[in-house]
């Protein structure tokens, strides 16, 4: 039996990387699109009843609902969705620390 190369060996590694779970899985985007589908869905099928996510989207993108909250509370409103966002986005695309030192000590043996 041959040793194995270093490309067949960075294969398997590579293999081996992809599945590992770099993500959290409860932040995806398809979760994020079920998610806000779910929302119109309830806040339109329970009587007509307007939920408080479709109050806050109509608040930040209609400037008539957007009179529903003074300048201060929107300007509240608006920070704490992008806290929201951000913590979002490093959890569905977290940095690939551990790929990175792999890649560069890879880099340093080749």
């Amino acid at each position: 039996m041959t040793n194995p190369s270093h490309a067949e060996k960075l294969a398997v590694l590579a293999a081996r990387l992809r599945s590992c779970p770099s993500q959290d899985n409860r932040f995806s985007e398809d979760r994020l699109l079920k998610t806000w589908e779910q929302c119109r869905q309830l806040s339109w099928d329970n009587g007509g009843e307007v939920r408080s996510p479709v109050m806050a989207a109509l608040i930040l993108h209609d400037e008539a609902f957007a009179q529903l909250l003074t300048n201060t509370e929107r300007s509240q409103l608006l920070a704490l969705l992008n806290v929201a966002l951000e913590r979002f986005e490093e959890k569905a695309y977290p940095a690939n620390t551990f790929g990175k030192i792999i890649a560069a000590s890879l880099k340093e043996s080749i």
